[in-house]
Formats: structure tokens, C-alpha cells, sequence
């Protein structure tokens, strides 16, 4: 029965693979051919269309022409947009065209329904679905781990149906390695045969892996804030990509990858996972660590003496302070003094104290610009300044007037002068526009208190005066969210109001100094405390790691975790542990420990500081990866520090110095131990030296 059932699939598969390439040999052709006639188009309709502006008849008729013309070009404009898509598609599925098949009996219907489910969609007849993306409401089924009686959402409408058979399937190109029918999502052999795949210098997607807790998360569209709690190795990042994935999917029409922002730990993090998306088949959205997102509101590159940040204070007392003079900057342009901050302050005070102070703001930017725009109005009526205009040469016109010039009446002279003075004061509206004028560090200096400056405060303070609040930013993703302080939570509270929020992290990998770390409960606290409900969602199944890696790294979570979690790869090989007496033994024990490794795996050595990693970098051949790099090889050996490893995965793991005092810290220290360990796939080698 079952070699029946392989070749029935085995020839499915070839007739779906078949089709797929039948499909990209013609979606080619129709590229060259719609560019080949919209070539022509274009070369035809230019001779054709005669502009015409002899009279007000002909005007419209040109117009017409020009019209018709450009829609026609937007046609082929489109069509080669949608070809370049399907093309796109099937190219990503050619690979693996799909991996899994779910069977369902509508009741309407006497025989089940096969559906196939791949990475993408696709449909050489748009009311017959060959392959479904794994995105769609149908492919949900598949994920939930629900045989029998069952229903769906589509259209908001929700649809009974019976889930007679769950499929999965192990292939590649048009050929079928194996097959396993379960009544759970991805049956263990299967699980265990992708992740004890060799580990990537760039994350993959879990698209054919995913479980059912996971898949939750992924589909979650009415949580405002989700907060998911995962253990070292449970997909926590990878269910955030997938997340977005699935987004920009369910919402097309109206949220784009300009719409998402994620957050990411570093900038080697961030280069790890940025191909997910597009072998996903969307854009990358907007992905930067926070120092970056920091770094935009520092246009003036100033530099920050002060560690410890105020932003609650601040949020508190900011609204209520009164500008002073030194509030305020005076104004110059080309080196004259427009306005000194004596006049600012008179201008402020003149704008309503019922206002927030924001608003103040935004009134007086208003009346300083006025201020400006009246007094070129004026001007340009002054004989001497309109004379001014007769003695520009012809390229001080053309930069101004995009021409040369030549006005001949009293208004034309009028407003050639305006025109000119507005040029050459355009770098002064600017300034007020961008309210350079306003003295940020004094005003925090003034409501803290303070001397030196904080540039997270500075960030939030300009945040707040200037309004520059992304109000339109519908989505927030944040992975590590454990290594955030309370202020920097609140700032992004503020700097994006009306966001939907994804949280992921894991308490245990809280790694950094902090004199106030945040647990979860706090973070829940704050969203709520903004009118921002929280849903948690819990990870416990540890997939990256054996079993006895595992077990290794659980124990300096919490004595409770071990009793939590779910180990998919079992068994494995033990951790070991190495006694150096100094540094040069410790060298001579790596080396001889990282000629155990398969060198086509990715292996790692992972240090407390970036001081030992560099040393080690000098001292150790085959190393690959220097502190500095930002992206990592394809396979051989890494080694960096912790803090720059954490999100990371390698096959084999080697922690340099777990003695010391970076891994004996009273607050940090087991946390930073469970986040090297778990780092390891395969292997785990622990080495110590003696101080």
C-alpha cells in the first residue's frame, strides 16, 4: 500500500515540478514579448501623437492622446510587474515545490479534497490551486494538529470542514525522498532530519517545520502587544520573521514591508537573518539595533557623557517646564544674526500657555517663519533689492530660475525678486523648519538638573518638542527585548504611538550589566500602563540543541525550567570540560579542539570580552571571523565574544574561559553561562583556565 501511495505521489510531484518549469519557460516568453511590443508601442505612439495647442479644442484632443498613450504604457508596465511576481514564485518553488498535504471533506462533498501546501502559491488556472501558499487559511489545517471535525476562516466566515489526512514530505527538485502521514504537524523524524542539518551563515525560514504553538503566534492579528517568552532554541526569532511574513500576506492591501520595523540586537544579528523575508518572497522591512535608531535623532553628530538615563523624569516634568532664553539658540544666516534668542523668547511667550508645550513649539515655528516670508515680501518690492536681479550672471539664474530670465513689468520684476530672496533664504527656512533653533541640551540640562547629557534623553526630549512621533508605523518587532531598560521601552512607547508590537525574548539570556533589569512582568506593566493590552505566549520545546546540550544549559535557568521544557533531539553527545593551567595551554587545547570539527560546519569560540577574542583571532589559525566582521562565513570557525553571539546558532560551540569572573558575576553570571551553552547544536566543548 505504502509503495503504491509513493508513486502515486512520486508522480504527482513530477507532474506538479513539470509544470513549474513548463510554466517559467513561458512566463520568460511573455516578458520578451510584452517588452517588445510596449517598445514598440512607444516608438509608434510617439510619431503618431501630434501635440497640438493651436486652440483650447486642440488642447484637449493633445491631452486626450497623451493620456490614452500613458495608460497604455502603465498596462505593459503592470503586466511585466505581475510576470516578474508569478516568475519570482515559481522560481522559489522549484527547489522543493511543496512539503506537506492535507485532505478535507466539505460537507457538501462525498470524496476528500487534496491540497497540497509550499512556500508560495501557485495556480496555472486561477480557479484550480496547485499548490497553496502555506500563508492561506486552508494551509492553517495543516499547522493545527487537529484530525476530524474542523473549520477555517475565510472572508470572516467560518467554514466546516473534516481534516481526513495530514501529509508531509521530504524532497527535493521533482524528486520524492520520503513520505510520513501524522496527526501531528511535523512528525519527529522529520524534525530531527532538518535540524540536525548543517547550521547556515544566514538564518533560513521554518516554513515546513512549523509548530503548532508557534504557528499561534504567527497567525496572532488581534493581540496589540504579544509578548512571547521563549527558551534558548525554541524558533523565537524565526516565528517573528515568519510573523512578518505572514503580515504583509493577510494584509496586501494596505501594509507594506515600510510599515514594519524590527529591531534587532547588532548588526552582525541583523545580517544573519535578513534573507528570510526574501526567499519568503517579501521585502525586508526596516530592520536596525536601537543604537541606530538612537544615532537618527542625533543629526548634529554631538557625543553624550552621561551613562544613566532620565526618561521617566523627563516624560513627567518635560510638558510642564517654562522656556527661558537660553532655552533657545540664536538664528544667523551667513554668519548675520536674523534672530538672537531674546526675540525667540518674546515670540514664545506670545503663543498660548494652554498649549503643550509641543504645540508652543510648532505655533512658533510658524510665526518665526512668518516673520521671514513677510519680510521677503517686503523686499521684493525694494527698488535697490529688484536692481539686485539685473546683475545676477546667466548661471546665478539658471541655479535660481532653472533659466535665464527676462522680466518686463513691475510684477514680473516683483516676483523674480521674491523668488530670489527666497533662494537665498532657504537655508534659514530650513533651519526654522527643522528647529535647529531650539537649544535641546540646555532644556534637559535645565529640567533634570543635570551637567552632562544622556543621548537617549537627548532622543526623547527632541521626540517630544519636535513631534516627531512615527504615528504611522503599524508594526513593532523587538527579539531580545529581555536586554532593554524601562526608558528605552517608554521611548519607543512614544516615538511609535499607535503600533502593534511583537516582544521576543527569553528572561534566562538577560546577559548585560543593568542596576534595573527588566522582567517581563515590569514590560507587561508598562504596555498596559499606556492602555496597551499584552498576551503571552509561552516557548518551551527546545529544537536547536541535542538533548544533552540541552539539559546543560536548562540548569542555570531556573530549577523549574528543566521541568517545563520539551527536548525534540534527544540523547547527543555530552558537553565536555577542560582545566587549563594559563593561556598558553588554554591555545594549545583550542587548536587541537577545533580539528575535531567537520570543517564544513559552522563552529564557534565564544569569549566573556572582545580583548580575549581578538587575542585569540591572532593566536589561533583557521579562524575565519574576526570582532570587527559584521557578516559571518558559510562554514569553519568563528570567534567572538557572548554579547555579540547571543541569537546566533552554531553547530559546534567552544566556550574559552568559564571561570572567569564575566561567568561568576552574582547577577549575570548563570544567564551568561546558559546563553553560551545554548549557542551549540552538536557539540559543546567547555574550557577554564586558571587565573
Amino acid at each position: 500500500m505504502m509503495d503504491n501511495t509513493f508513486k502515486s505521489e512520486q508522480a504527482h510531484l513530477t507532474m506538479v515540478h513539470k509544470t513549474l518549469q513548463e510554466t517559467l519557460v513561458s512566463i520568460d516568453k511573455m516578458l520578451a514579448d510584452n517588452a517588445s511590443t510596449a517598445k514598440d508601442f512607444k516608438q509608434n505612439a510617439g510619431k503618431e501623437t501630434a501635440l497640438n495647442f493651436d486652440s483650447y479644442t486642440d488642447n484637449l484632443d493633445t491631452f486626450a492622446a497623451i493620456e490614452t498613450m500613458n495608460k497604455q504604457i502603465d498596462s505593459f508596465n503592470n503586466k511585466q510587474i505581475q510576470l516578474q511576481n508569478t516568475k519570482s514564485r515559481v522560481q522559489r518553488l522549484l527547489p522543493a515545490p511543496y512539503f506537506a498535504r492535507i485532505d478535507l471533506k466539505y460537507p457538501d462533498e462525498t470524496e476528500s479534497i487534496p491540497f497540497y501546501i509550499g512556500a508560495a502559491g501557485f495556480s496555472p488556472k486561477p480557479e484550480d490551486p496547485m499548490i497553496l501558499d502555506w500563508r492561506s487559511p486552508l494551509a492553517d489545517l495543516y499547522y493545527n494538529n487537529q484530525i476530524g471535525p474542523t473549520h477555517y476562516i475565510a472572508n470572516n466566515s467560518k467554514i466546516a470542514v473534516t481534516l481526513n489526512n495530514r501529509r508531509q514530505f521530504l524532497l527535493h527538485d521533482d524528486v520524492l525522498q520520503d513520505i510520513f502521514d501524522t496527526d501531528v504537524a511535523v512528525q519527529d523524524p522529520l524534525l530531527v532530519k532538518t535540524l540536525q542539518a548543517n547550521k547556515q551563515s544566514q538564518m533560513g525560514s521554518i516554513t515546513a517545520t512549523i509548530q503548532k504553538e508557534q504557528n499561534v503566534i504567527i497567525r496572532d492579528t488581534d493581540s496589540r502587544a504579544l509578548l512571547v517568552n521563549g527558551i534558548a532554541g525554541s524558533g523565537k526569532t524565526s516565528v517573528v520573521l515568519q510573523r512578518i511574513a505572514y503580515l504583509l500576506y493577510k494584509y496586501r492591501t494596505k501594509l507594506t514591508s515600510d510599515d514594519v520595523l524590527l529591531l534587532t540586537p547588532n548588526v552582525l544579528f541583523t545580517n544573519y537573518i535578513n534573507q528570510v523575508l526574501p526567499s519568503l518572497g517579501e521585502e525586508s522591512p526596516l530592520q536596525m539595533t536601537f543604537d541606530q535608531l538612537l544615532g537618527s535623532f542625533n543629526s548634529n553628530q554631538l557625543s553624550f557623557t552621561d551613562k544613566n538615563s532620565h526618561i521617566q523624569q523627563l516624560s513627567q516634568q518635560l510638558n510642564k517646564f517654562d522656556l527661558t532664553a537660553d532655552s533657545f539658540k540664536n538664528i544667523k544666516l551667513n554668519g548675520k544674526l536674523v534672530f538672537d534668542k531674546a526675540t525667540i523668547k518674546q515670540y514664545f511667550d506670545q503663543t498660548p500657555k494652554s498649549m503643550s508645550l509641543d504645540k508652543r513649539i510648532t505655533a512658533l515655528t510658524s510665526v518665526l517663519i512668518n516673520q521671514v516670508e513677510n519680510g521677503i515680501e517686503i523686499d521684493s518690492q525694494n527698488g535697490k533689492i529688484q536692481a539686485e536681479l539685473t546683475n545676477l550672471t546667466d548661471s546665478e539664474q539658471e541655479q535660481i530660475f532653472g533659466r535665464i530670465i527676462s522680466p518686463n513689468s513691475d510684477a514680473a520684476f516683483k516676483n523674480a525678486t521674491k523668488r530670489m530672496l527666497q533662494w537665498r533664504n532657504q537655508k534659514l527656512l530650513k533651519q526654522l523648519e527643522q528647529k535647529n533653533w531650539l537649544n535641546i541640551n540646555q532644556i534637559i540640562k535645565a529640567v533634570l538638573q543635570i551637567e552632562q547629557i544622556n543621548q537617549l534623553d537627548y532622543a526623547f526630549t527632541k521626540l517630544q518638542l519636535l513631534n516627531l512621533a512615527r504615528k504611522n508605523l503599524k508594526f513593532v518587532m523587538i527579539d531580545e527585548i529581555q536586554d532593554y531598560s524601562l526608558d528605552q521601552i517608554l521611548f519607543l512607547i512614544t516615538a511609535f504611538p499607535n503600533a502593534r508590537w511583537t516582544l521576543v525574548g527569553d528572561q534566562f539570556q538577560s546577559i548585560h550589566n543593568s542596576q534595573d533589569p527588566l522582567t517581563f512582568e515590569t514590560l507587561k506593566r508598562i504596555f498596559e500602563k499606556h492602555n496597551i493590552k499584552v498576551t503571552q505566549r509561552n516557548l518551551y520545546t527546545s529544537y536547536r540543541s541535542s538533548g544533552e546540550i540541552t539539559k546543560a544549559f536548562v540548569k542555570h535557568g531556573s530549577p523549574e525550567l528543566l521541568q517545563k521544557i520539551n527536548i525534540i533531539q534527544v540523547g547527543g553527545k555530552k558537553p565536555s570540560f577542560v582545566d587549563n593551567n594559563d593561556l598558553e595551554q588554554l591555545i594549545k587545547n583550542l587548536k587541537s579542539q577545533i580539528k575535531q570539527f567537520d570543517h564544513d560546519e559552522l563552529s564557534a569560540i565564544i569569549t566573556s570580552d572582545s580583548h580575549l577574542a581578538d587575542s585569540l583571532n591572532k593566536r589561533i589559525d583557521n579562524i575565519v571571523l574576526g570582532t570587527t566582521t559584521d557578516t559571518m562565513p558559510e562554514s569553519g570557525i568563528v570567534v567572538l565574544p557572548l554579547a555579540l553571539a547571543k541569537g546566533l546558532e552554531f553547530d559546534n560551540v567552544i566556550v574559552a574561559d568559564i571561570n572567569s569572573m564575566y561567568y561568576r558575576d552574582e547577577q549575570f553570571g548563570e544567564n551568561r553561562i546558559y546563553t553560551a551553552f545554548s549557542r551549540a547544536s552538536k557539540n559543546l566543548i567547555v574550557n577554564s583556565k586558571k587565573d
